[in-house]
């Protein structure tokens, strides 16, 4: 599996046609999920995929929705990933949610995002940098770690040494970057064989360096099917999946053909249905069952792939209170859903 990202700026507050509120509200979200909120505390890490790839106003993912009929809508509209105030707002609905980590894809998949030859130019990067310096008035504090990809490709052994020579001189040494083993930690997501992440991982000494892929597998996995593969270190959970908007996207835009055969892609497609936050639950409970260091939810706004828990207009605020909920975060996070009425 791989991502993209998109962007296009719509109206922000969360109103219908008509101009009301949809019916979904925030008090509807927390009576469905406090019916049990005595859950076990998980003491681990709960970290999340984030992508801040939504820069222009023909943004892939936004562009996508609308041309391939996207099922979810973000509860921010069509938002700018460098606009100051929506990332505040994403920050604000981590925190609500009980999220420890934020895991950074630095994927160059859009004009507006820089290469990975040039992260002094990542405008979104260095907007989070400053949040994450000046979080001492929350009373959940955020870190940080990052993720190298390339869209449909993998990096060079250039582009990863350049990403970490970056990180090392910028971010690693603040007490807000996540260290895991007792080094700072970078994740290293994989489309195919690469020898470059090999020749890096020979040659690192400062860094704790971990491959990713999708699916079941020998290495971190960023999504898999109910039950999940148990590990001690990391075990990934989802809402649900669905491709077909990534392969659609790819057959017209990537491989350029000419006439897509859009019925046969979306039959090819394996997705998995939400069942109304239910899918979720039973990935979130098997991994607090088997207690693994890093509890990994794939993602935050990974909307090509229907992955996100981001806020939407369909589902409100739903799971990031079942996340929450589930994590055993409930009393901790209630400063942050008691400030919801600021926020869109």
């Amino acid at each position: 599996m791989t991502r993209v990202p998109s962007r296009r700026m719509m109206p922000l507050p969360c109103l219908q046609r008509d101009g009301t509120k949809p019916k979904f509200s925030a008090d509807i979200c927390l009576k469905r999920v406090t019916q049990d909120n005595t859950m076990d505390r998980f003491n681990g890490t709960v970290a999340v995929w984030f992508g801040m790839h939504h820069h222009g106003h023909d943004s892939r993912d936004w562009n996508n929705i609308r041309e391939f009929g996207g099922p979810y809508h973000p509860l921010l509209g069509y938002y700018r990933s460098d606009d100051p105030e929506v990332l505040r707002t994403h920050l604000h609905w981590m925190r609500r949610a009980g999220i420890d980590m934020i895991v950074y894809d630095m994927c160059p998949c859009e004009e507006a995002k820089p290469a990975l030859t040039d992260l002094s130019r990542d405008r979104s990067l260095h907007l989070l940098a400053d949040e994450l310096s000046n979080q001492r008035n929350e009373s959940r504090k955020l870190s940080l770690c990052v993720w190298i990809e390339k869209y449909a490709d993998d990096p060079t052994v250039e582009e990863y040494q350049c990403v970490m020579d970056y990180v090392r001189a910028h971010f690693s040494d603040k007490d807000w970057y996540y260290r895991y083993n007792g080094k700072p930690l970078i994740v290293t997501y994989l489309n195919g064989v690469n020898r470059a992440v090999g020749q890096i991982e020979r040659d690192n000494r400062y860094f704790e360096l971990r491959r990713v892929r999708p699916y079941y597998c020998d290495v971190w996995s960023y999504v898999e099917e109910y039950p999940q593969l148990i590990r001690t270190d990391w075990i990934s959970v989802s809402p649900g999946h669905d491709a077909y908007m990534e392969l659609a996207y790819q057959a017209k835009y990537l491989r350029k053909e000419p006439s897509p055969d859009f019925q046969a892609i979306r039959n090819q497609c394996r997705p998995v249905d939400r069942e109304d936050g239910n899918a979720y639950r039973r990935q979130l409970e098997w991994a607090m069952q088997n207690n693994p260091d890093i509890i990994f939810v794939s993602g935050w706004n990974d909307w090509q792939y229907c992955l996100q828990i981001e806020p939407a207009v369909e589902y409100g605020r739903q799971y990031l209170d079942l996340t929450a909920q589930l994590t055993g975060r409930w009393d901790e996070t209630a400063p942050y859903r008691e400030d919801e009425c600021q926020l869109p």
